[in-house]
């Protein structure tokens, strides 16, 4: 028994295949490309954090006679903590506006390196909303033991920079690995990663003299407690943790807040 082959038409190649033109192609390459909101849009409060230190040293800049480094009295006018302008809840503000603040160039570049080598990350596994109260409460806790510890020794300095949040932030990165329900394998990599950075900016710390090292200090207190305050869903943190992690924070800044108003009344009589 022989098989029988039907001998197939010979397919003509070109005839169906379609061409595409340089115009087409540019189109074609251009609608496969991410959007801006897909490619950058869990990063977008990084990008504004940064934006915003980079704009207000703009700022310091100008009101510094186009000086990059900034004069003590800038930034104090600009809100800088300085303990004992600190006498009532009116310059509570200045809790908050030191994060924002550079005294010169080099501070701005090291602190926008550090904040975009973790926030983008951070950002992500987080969220928008949980990743922003992180980057706060780091940085209020770093200005409010800034300001405990110069009203205790006397020392009295004009503080500012993002290094408050920032320090928190590291403190956060290297909890991801232990603390995120998923992807531990790739965070616990990443955490230790970011152990050169974190290494360079605490070498950073204790060689300056310039350096707050209570305010660093302080960020990276309230990063750890942060981890365990922020409501992620992609965190192993139980609520009862979550709950005595929030009333220990808030005590403690109620704390702070009730010493500036005590110096007040103190100094008003």
């Amino acid at each position: 028994m022989t098989d029988q082959f039907q001998q197939m038409p010979p397919q003509n190649s070109g005839a169906n295949r379609q061409v595409i033109d340089d115009e087409q192609f540019k189109r074609l390459m251009k609608e496969s490309q991410p959007s801006f909101m897909e490619k950058y849009g869990s990063c977008l409060v990084t990008f504004a954090l940064m934006a915003i230190c980079i704009v207000v040293y703009g700022i310091e800049v100008l009101r510094s006679g186009l000086s990059t480094s900034i004069s003590s009295m800038v930034l104090f006018d600009m809100g800088a903590m300085y303990a004992p302008a600190v006498t009532s809840f009116t310059d509570w503000y200045r809790f908050v506006a030191p994060m924002f603040l550079h005294v010169d160039l080099m501070h701005l570049l090291f602190n926008m390196a550090a904040l975009y080598s973790c926030g983008v990350l951070l950002e992500r596994v987080l969220g928008r909303w949980n990743y922003l109260l992180l980057y706060f409460i780091a940085g209020i806790s770093g200005n409010a033991l800034c300001y405990m510890v110069d009203m205790m020794t006397g020392s009295y300095y004009v503080s500012a920079g993002a290094s408050t949040s920032i320090f928190g932030l590291f403190v956060a990165a290297a909890l991801l690995g232990f603390l995120s329900k998923y992807n531990r394998k790739f965070l616990i990599s990443y955490s230790k990663g970011m152990l050169s950075v974190i290494a360079i900016n605490i070498l950073y710390t204790f060689l300056s003299p310039s350096i707050s090292i209570s305010g660093h200090l302080g960020g990276a207190l309230g990063g750890l407690i942060a981890m365990f305050m922020i409501p992620s869903k992609n965190l192993n943190v139980a609520l009862i943790v979550r709950i005595v992690a929030w009333i220990v924070w808030a005590l403690s800044i109620a704390h702070v807040l009730a010493t500036t108003m005590g110096l007040a009344f103190i100094n008003f009589f």
